[in-house]
């Protein structure tokens, strides 16, 4: 406790108030892990469920199976690999409103330090943190819309969920420790001649996507293992992925139709494989300013989070208990 006391003024440089009161917070919830489960980096946006929509369980509602699946014909539906592809939600061990009050916290006093480059490290890193658990919460009321059968709902929230990807990786760019492209370029730089610098840049693509053991529609297991939030690809590898996924989502309301589970994977590896071998040269030095980008997204997206119904779910229903 002592040593959470002292620690933003060593790490900031200065002592204030408000931000000795956000990291008590950050303390007893985000750093206040002990239900001993692993595996904590499983967000949708980063770990992309490979999975039937119907696998995917959501708070309120039951998971239909073909017998009270409305639009479709019974034989014509079947759940497909419910067995093999298992889909565990993203793991959520703290009051997802206090540490949006521990954010509040940040914003408020933010200023007195915005010159510090640890602040805006943290600050990037606690706005990333609480849009996306954010963000696995609208992907939740997406599939709650797909099992109802609300198009309405799916497209919108679609465009919301991708509208919010595009954000985070503006936010994300705004600091040095957030970008994809000093991985790529520390890759390249290790290469003596330009083959081997094309290997090392696709092993260092490789890596923090699929590993290349995959098929046309079968998956590598290693895939999204070392993902990463890197402004860069949000915007250029995990974005188009949801977006594919999300198609084929709206095109089964749309065709009255299930979904094309096997056409979303052929899609999604096609997407995976031409990123790993593209030769794209990524940002290494930072744009724009962190704090008004924060405080910006934090009016667009989590003053109001029940504007979307997302109170009514899980973590983010929660009271604050700090």
């Amino acid at each position: 406790q002592v040593w959470v006391e002292t620690y933003p003024t060593r790490r900031y440089g200065k002592s204030v108030v408000g931000l000795q009161d956000a990291w008590r917070i950050l303390h007893q919830t985000l750093y206040n892990c002990t239900d001993g489960k692993n595996d904590k980096n499983r967000d949708v946006i980063v770990a992309f469920p490979d999975v039937e929509p119907f696998v995917i369980q959501t708070p309120g509602l039951y998971a239909r199976t073909s017998k009270n699946y409305s639009t479709l014909a019974l034989e014509n539906y079947v759940v497909k690999d419910a067995s093999n592809d298992a889909y565990e939600q993203p793991h959520i061990w703290y009051d997802t409103v206090a540490v949006i009050h521990a954010l509040e916290l940040f914003l408020e006093y933010g200023d007195e330090v915005s010159d510090s480059s640890t602040f805006r490290y943290d600050l990037v890193d606690l706005t990333r943190q609480a849009l996306a658990k954010y963000a696995n919460q609208i992907f939740l009321k997406i599939i709650q819309g797909y099992k109802s059968n609300n198009i309405n709902q799916v497209t919108t929230l679609c465009d919301r969920f991708l509208n919010l990807v595009n954000d985070l990786d503006m936010l994300l760019a705004s600091h040095e420790g957030f970008l994809l492209g000093p991985w790529l370029e520390s890759a390249k730089g290790l290469a003596r001649d330009h083959e081997q610098e094309i290997q090392y840049e696709w092993n260092a693509r490789t890596q923090i996507t699929m590993w290349f053991d995959n098929t046309n529609t079968k998956a590598s297991l290693l895939r999204d293992y070392a993902n990463k939030y890197w402004s860069g690809l949000l915007r250029d590898y995990y974005r188009p992925r949801a977006a594919i996924y999300f198609k084929h989502l709206i095109s089964s309301l749309k065709k009255n139709e299930p979904f094309a589970l096997e056409e979303w994977r052929r899609e999604w590896i096609s997407l995976t494989n031409n990123w790993q071998s593209d030769r794209k040269v990524f940002a290494t030095t930072a744009t724009g300013d962190a704090l008004n980008i924060s405080r910006t997204l934090y009016i667009k997206y989590l003053r109001n989070t029940d504007a979307l119904g997302l109170d009514g779910m899980d973590s983010f229903g929660k009271p604050a208990s700090l």
